[in-house]
């Protein structure tokens, strides 16, 4: 229990940077090319593939228009480009599933999140 307290810590207060989804851009496509995942639908092979892949904007990772500039960016971010692509579009497909929540998130996708962090730890 202390672990799991320990890594929700690390993993949301990486999250205080989150800027949520939908805003002024809800509804004008950005994103819709991309899908949700990797390019062409596959399965994300890292955290950036799923997070750009994504319809919102999730801790500094903002999906724009070009997936590959959105990956490319996301790399330079600390231990993102990592092995955690299926745990990391488990945490995507949650948000979207909720409407990129911008608050209440460790209660709405807590396992996906435990998941992730606990790969993204690693």
């Amino acid at each position: 229990m202390k672990m799991e307290r320990i890594l929700l810590s690390i993993i949301f207060a990486s999250m205080l940077a989150i800027t949520g989804c939908g805003g002024d851009g809800e509804g004008d496509g950005t994103g819709a090319t991309n899908g949700t995942g990797a390019t062409g639908g596959g399965d994300p092979s890292n955290s950036c593939e799923a997070f750009c892949g994504s319809r919102c904007t999730f801790m500094d990772v903002d999906p724009g228009d070009n997936f590959d500039a959105c990956v490319n960016q996301c790399s330079t971010i600390p231990g993102f480009d990592d092995q955690c692509g299926s745990e990391a579009q488990a945490v995507v497909s949650c948000l979207e599933a909720n409407d990129c929540p911008e608050e209440n998130v460790e209660n709405l996708c807590r396992s996906e999140i435990l998941d992730w962090g606990g790969c993204f730890a690693l």
